[in-house]
């Protein structure tokens, strides 16, 4: 199993097991790949901050010419929804299409009940491991 056909198929499989339209599942699905994404892009940052000389300071410099000597909590709102948005549009356009998405559900859905179950482990594993450098990371800075 996939890694896109465990998203879109838990999702459906979840949202249809209680009675109600499976195909919203294509949204979470794309709300959570985003999200996904989002949040190595910020993993692969800190990592870069943390570890390559010099990179700090060349982004804080790029950082304050663009936004000034704003807070990093207005800048952190002010980029973080057009950046979301502009990932799930992409994700929207490309592997959340609703033909993908049927693609996808279709043939988790031929997986035995046992490989189902495991499909949310396979999500949330790759989101920890990402929580976990980014929280880590920001622990170690403070």
């Amino acid at each position: 199993m996939t890694f896109l056909e465990a998203l879109y198929g838990s999702q459906y499989y979840e949202i249809h097991q209680k009675g109600r339209d499976g195909n919203k599942g294509r949204l979470n699905g794309n709300l959570f790949l985003a999200a996904l994404i989002v949040l190595l892009i910020i993993a692969v940052l800190m990592i870069a901050i943390s570890f390559v000389p010099g990179f700090n300071e060349s982004l804080t410099r790029a950082v304050r010419r663009v936004f000034g000597y704003s807070t990093g909590r207005s800048i952190g709102r002010l980029l973080a929804i057009p950046v979301f948005a502009i990932i799930y549009l992409i994700i929207l356009k490309t592997t959340g299409t609703e033909m993908n998405f049927k693609r996808k559900v279709d043939a988790f859905m031929q997986y035995p009940d046992e490989v189902k179950k495991k499909a949310n482990a396979k999500l949330l594993i790759p989101f920890f491991i990402l929580g976990i450098i980014v929280f880590g990371l920001a622990i170690s800075k403070l």
